[in-house]
């Protein structure tokens, strides 16, 4: 009788805490560096771009089978309208606290700027375009559900390779390029969620071992040797970072004292809409500073500090705000899917 291999689930929290600490820390870089307080660190974060997001799309993607049988209302209903309420939402809580903290990011349009405001249903510059990826990758799942799989990977896989092929197909706009990019990981993982589950299950230390050193040589080449231009070299570094997260959260979900992942995964969701503001004011604290010498050699190190930081109040703020569930979830909604609803954004199943 042919050996029936168990699903593997629980490296999911583990992956997605794992990729929220590389957020954070690539957004606490990011924002030094227009204070010139990043120290080296910009060069690691373009190393830690291509992970985190592609990851979180493909965690997305193994539940959202489901909603390939639902009609386009129960789409809306259950799905479309919490991605669409929470974007807008928070884009509007973004501006009014860009009203009261200074916006010191000269590298980036002003999120008051009123021009701004009105194209984000269309043209999302916020910090929050992942919601709106979010709701795109949905529709389009259930648009192209009737295509052959193989057709439906194929052409997200062209447009994926085209968008992060540089000067190709640059759309000039981060929620449009992001969805172009990683549709392709959204997909796959919709349609082969327990293919994915049961080759988790199946993971060795030599797996991982050979992913991370294929990360590594593929950073390499991208940002050392500057092949960025390689048509689909950096869909394959993605690719191959998708598999490395997997493969490492299964093998170091096990070890108990790292178990900070599993939490930070819990609410990696929350996490993201909030670390944001602090990190924005945690700019404006700096800011006035900037020119200190002393601040500017630790830049090395800053960006790590201000990420610890905003990591653990983050955590705290989301567990604080967690009773006000209008934060998480649509309230418009009926009753009863509500509270499922609310339990699974609150659980961070939308990263």
């Amino acid at each position: 009788m042919k050996e029936i291999r168990a699903e593997n689930r629980e490296w999911i929290n583990f992956a997605k805490g794992a990729a929220i600490i590389l957020v954070v820390l690539y957004h606490s870089s990011l924002f030094l560096n227009d204070l010139g307080l990043a120290g080296s660190t910009p060069r690691l974060r373009l190393v830690l771009s291509y992970f985190p997001m592609p990851v979180f799309f493909f965690i997305a993607g193994l539940t959202a089978r489901r909603m390939l049988t639902w009609t386009l209302t129960d789409l809306w209903r259950r799905r479309l309208l919490t991605l669409v309420y929470l974007y807008l939402l928070w884009s509007v809580i973004r501006v009014v606290f860009y009203l009261i903290v200074p916006h010191l990011r000269g590298t980036e349009r002003s999120p008051t700027d009123l021009l701004n405001i009105v194209l984000l249903p269309v043209w999302p510059t916020s910090s929050y375009w992942f919601i709106w990826a979010l709701a795109m990758f949905t529709l389009l799942a259930w648009l192209l559900r009737k295509l052959p799989i193989t057709v439906q990977i194929g052409l997200a896989g062209v447009m994926a390779i085209l968008s992060t092929t540089p000067g190709v197909l640059d759309l000039d706009n981060v929620g449009w390029d992001r969805v172009v990019a990683n549709f392709i990981f959204f997909i796959i993982a919709v349609y082969f969620p327990h293919a994915t589950y049961r080759l988790a299950a199946r993971v060795r230390v030599w797996h991982a071992a050979v992913l991370v050193v294929a990360y590594v040589g593929l950073a390499a080449l991208l940002v050392l040797l500057h092949l960025s231009r390689v048509p689909g070299l950096i869909l394959l570094e993605s690719a191959v970072a998708v598999a490395m997260g997997v493969a490492l959260a299964t093998l170091l979900v096990r070890v108990k004292w790292l178990n900070f992942f599993n939490t930070l995964g819990q609410y990696s969701f929350q996490i993201y809409l909030l670390h944001l503001f602090l990190v924005a004011s945690g700019l404006a604290l700096l800011a006035p500073f900037a020119e200190s010498p002393w601040l500017a050699r630790a830049g090395n190190v800053l960006p790590f500090l201000l990420a610890t930081i905003v990591l653990v109040a983050s955590l705290y703020l989301a567990k604080l705000l967690r009773r006000f569930s209008f934060l998480w979830v649509s309230p418009f909604r009926k009753r009863q899917t509500k509270v499922v609803s609310s339990r699974a954004h609150l659980n961070g199943d939308l990263l």
